[in-house]
């Protein structure tokens, strides 16, 4: 029933291609910030707001915090949308589009963070 339910699911072109579009996001995040930001002693700034300036300073590597977060949102919002696609379609679509949505703002994030530091 659930390796049924699994086929049904990704037989969707549409589950397929915001799936994969979201994980390339993802994946260009880690590479970006692994290509930009290298191993170091001093701090980074890692969060900027437009009112007090720089406001998070910590250690290098937490940089990677934000491609996490990214895959969690996809893990979770995939296994979400699974769920519901046969009790309520649309719901699973906004589910996939909220997943897509939120890397596009990582990507963004990701790169402004870099240019934050260089």
């Amino acid at each position: 029933m659930l390796l049924n339910s699994l086929r049904l699911y990704f037989r969707n072109i549409f589950n397929i291609l915001v799936l994969a579009i979201a994980l390339l996001a993802n994946i260009f995040c880690w590479l970006w910030l692994a290509l930009q930001i290298n191993p170091q002693t001093e701090t980074l700034f890692l969060h900027y707001n437009i009112l007090f300036g720089v406001d998070y300073i910590d250690s290098w590597w937490k940089v990677y915090y934000l491609p996490l977060a990214g895959f969690f949102i996809i893990l979770l919002n995939t296994f979400l949308a699974w769920w519901l696609w046969h009790k309520d379609r649309l719901m699973s679509i906004i589910l996939h589009s909220v997943t897509l949505l939120c890397q596009l703002f990582l990507i963004i994030a990701c790169i402004l963070l870099v240019f934050l530091n260089v």
